[in-house]
């Protein structure tokens, strides 16, 4: 009788402990798949995010809009984050661009997103940028996007792929950052003034294509 037992309750456990490994080994691919993707060179995830006053955007509207696309990702519940989003806003009003280019912030939310919004919006305010705030209450986008510390900036070309990924905005990363963007711009105030660069178009840093 005991056998009889033990053989009925391996009977059930044992498609159950298969199912489960199945169950894993199949969500383990996909968010490594989709990890992968996430990566320069490759594609954007598309998101849907609404902005705080409810107009909603969707990635593949800005699909050969624009020359450049910057995706930047702050967290509202860290104040860090947002001062290094001021000093990319500070960075375009005096370097003056002369390409086309739209800012894209997403917030995720916290506890301080209201203040977190408010800031943006003074920020926004500040002058001539081309930026739109947008929401990521559900953390869908930040997932989508693999998002594990703030800020993270993915430099999009105008057919939506990455071009660049800053996802640890130390100092090094940061100096490389702008370097980077000086590269990749022609500042209008290179018309009048000489700095070195020909045409206004300064060479990449080191280890840049």
């Amino acid at each position: 009788m005991t056998n009889l037992s033990n053989r009925t309750k391996n009977f059930i456990i044992v498609p159950r402990v298969l199912m489960m490994f199945v169950f894993i080994t199949i969500f383990l691919l996909f968010s490594y798949s989709a990890l992968a993707e996430v990566k320069t060179g490759a594609p954007a995830p598309e998101f849907t995010l609404s902005s705080p006053d409810g107009k909603i955007y969707q990635l593949n509207q800005f699909l050969n809009k624009q020359q450049h696309l910057i995706l930047c990702f702050v967290n509202s519940d860290e104040p860090a984050t947002l001062d290094k989003f001021e000093n990319m806003i500070n960075f375009f009003l005096d370097y003056q661009p002369r390409e086309s280019y739209q800012i894209m912030v997403i917030v995720g939310h916290g506890q301080d997103l209201e203040s977190a919004l408010e800031r943006l919006h003074t920020l926004r305010e500040k002058g001539e940028i081309p930026q739109i705030i947008l929401i990521d209450e559900e953390g869908k986008a930040n997932a989508d996007y693999g998002i594990e510390k703030y800020p993270t900036i993915f430099l999009l070309r105008t057919d939506l792929y990455i071009r660049k990924i800053y996802d640890r905005f130390n100092a090094r990363q940061e100096k490389s950052f702008y370097q980077y963007l000086s590269f990749l711009f022609t500042s209008q105030k290179s018309k009048d003034n000489n700095n070195g660069c020909d045409g206004g178009t300064c060479p990449p840093p080191p280890g840049f294509e």
